[in-house]
């Protein structure tokens, strides 16, 4: 940071499982950052291959504090992040996942913005794409595969986070900076819900989260990641439906206890969850399918990505 200026507290929190792979190089970027954290929390999720015995030896080395905590049992990503960030003793709280590699400044302009930035709740950037082997996946960002782009950045940060966020996802958990003192407005974090996906709609309900466009990091795309950009899965897309539909029956009911003041939100989040409900729905029949998209069409653009995702329903068995 700039001479005359006090270092933010800065708390990186990372939650690992059988990550001897890719597990030193993001640690060893961690070390090398412009901004020391003031420390490492890592909430190990019982793994069974050397993760811990390779945790123990950078603590021994490194230049700052890490506390290592293994979970006697297996609690999931979801819980064991809350439990991770329930831990970190500094002011502003970085998440990191065990795969991925750090830019030197990340966590120097994330703590700056939110210096610049104080009625903020967190930041978060962008990031590159790198394979199992560290290269660069073509010139595309993760904005970039979310289309996240100048104008849509510009709405997140003034106003605009909520409609932005009924469409699709868009802040993933490793990139973000939060600040603690807003840890209780998001934990604990229902198991429906993955951490990143969460704290982004709590703290878009209660503070800013400010974009920042300069990829800061390499986000690590590879077929042993729990959940990521790429991640394949098995889950038909009418159960996904159905399930998000619950997640986001599970978000309303919170916004109604703690925000009742709130409600635009709740009627677009209300319609939010019809419209998935009808996804899940869709007709067998192609004809009908077909036209049940076409009657819905807005509502794809509304809480969906539009045309890609009424595509996508078109071939739905």
């Amino acid at each position: 940071m700039s001479e005359g200026r006090t270092n933010p507290r800065v708390s990186v929190v990372m939650c690992t499982y059988c990550g001897t792979k890719y597990l030193e190089e993001q640690l060893q970027s961690i070390a090398d950052q412009t901004l020391q954290p003031l420390e490492l929390v890592v909430c190990d999720d019982a793994s069974h291959d050397g993760t811990v015995a390779l945790l123990e030896r950078f603590r021994q080395e490194a230049p700052f504090p890490v506390h290592v905590v293994v979970n006697s049992s297996n609690l999931g990503s979801t819980r064991n992040f809350d439990q991770a960030l329930r831990r970190a003793s500094g002011d502003l709280l970085a998440l990191a996942d065990q795969d991925d590699v750090w830019l030197p400044q990340k966590l120097e302009v994330l703590a700056r913005t939110l210096e610049g930035n104080p009625q903020s709740g967190g930041a978060f950037s962008d990031a590159y794409l790198i394979d199992g082997e560290d290269r660069l996946m073509g010139k595309k960002t993760l904005w970039g595969l979310h289309r996240f782009g100048h104008r849509k950045q510009d709405a997140f940060a003034h106003g605009g986070a909520i409609r932005l966020l009924m469409r699709h996802d868009i802040v993933t958990g490793c990139t973000m900076m939060v600040r603690a003192k807003l840890l209780s407005t998001w934990s604990p974090i229902p198991p429906s819900w993955v951490h990143d996906g969460w704290i982004t709609w709590m703290l878009s309900l209660e503070a800013a989260l400010m974009p920042i466009s300069e990829p800061l990091m390499m986000y690590r795309v590879h077929p042993e990641q729990q959940v990521g950009v790429k991640k394949t899965t098995s889950e038909p897309e009418r159960d996904r439906h159905a399930r998000v539909a619950k997640q986001f029956e599970e978000l309303n009911l919170h916004i109604v206890n703690d925000y009742p003041e709130k409600i635009e939100i709740i009627d677009l989040i209300r319609s939010k969850i019809d419209f998935l409900r009808r996804r899940a729905r869709l007709p067998t029949n192609h004809a009908a399918r077909l036209a049940a998209i076409g009657w819905n069409a807005c509502d794809y653009c509304r809480y969906a990505r539009g045309w890609r995702s009424a595509l996508k329903d078109m071939t739905l068995s």
